[in-house]
């Protein structure tokens, strides 16, 4: 039998949940599965580059969600199946970590993020590589959106 502090801990939790969202927890909505969306970031998006790490990326209008993202490891660079989930899991632990850094520039601009990592080395690399990378590339990416915003409006402004 639940006590009314567990229904209260439970309504608690539950509330600040939907209400908040902040903090690092990453969320479904997060994520980038669409096919038709990460054909087109491929086909016409932009790229960034800090090694061991690739970035690509679309910058669209504001929506619901500020930044999506998926994050690749290719089969032909790393053979074994456990070392490109641990690959996989370093990097999204390093976004997760380091959105904030673009989350804030993607406001500021009224623009949402598609975003999608790309991993270009064959060797298994440590989390502090990655995160220093992932950090560098989030700022490579934030410049490179307030660039393309604020020479967009100039743009729309002098006809």
């Amino acid at each position: 039998m639940k006590t009314t502090f567990h229904l209260f801990f439970h309504y608690f939790c539950n509330r600040i949940n939907i209400e908040g969202m902040t903090g690092n927890r990453l969320y479904k909505f997060e994520k980038l599965c669409s096919r038709t969306m990460i054909n087109n970031m491929f086909h016409g998006g932009k790229s960034a580059i800090c090694y061991p790490l690739r970035a690509v990326f679309s910058v669209t209008d504001k929506e619901s969600t500020p930044a999506q993202f998926l994050i690749t490891v290719p089969k032909k660079k790393i053979r074994k199946a456990v070392n490109r989930v641990l690959l996989r899991r370093r990097i999204r632990e390093a976004y997760r970590l380091n959105r904030n850094l673009l989350i804030p520039c993607l406001e500021d601009n009224d623009c949402s993020l598609k975003i999608a990592f790309v991993y270009l080395s064959d060797e298994i690399v440590d989390y502090g590589v990655v995160n220093e990378k992932m950090q560098a590339l989030m700022n490579k990416i934030s410049g490179i959106v307030s660039k393309d915003r604020s020479q967009g409006d100039v743009t729309q402004a002098e006809p």
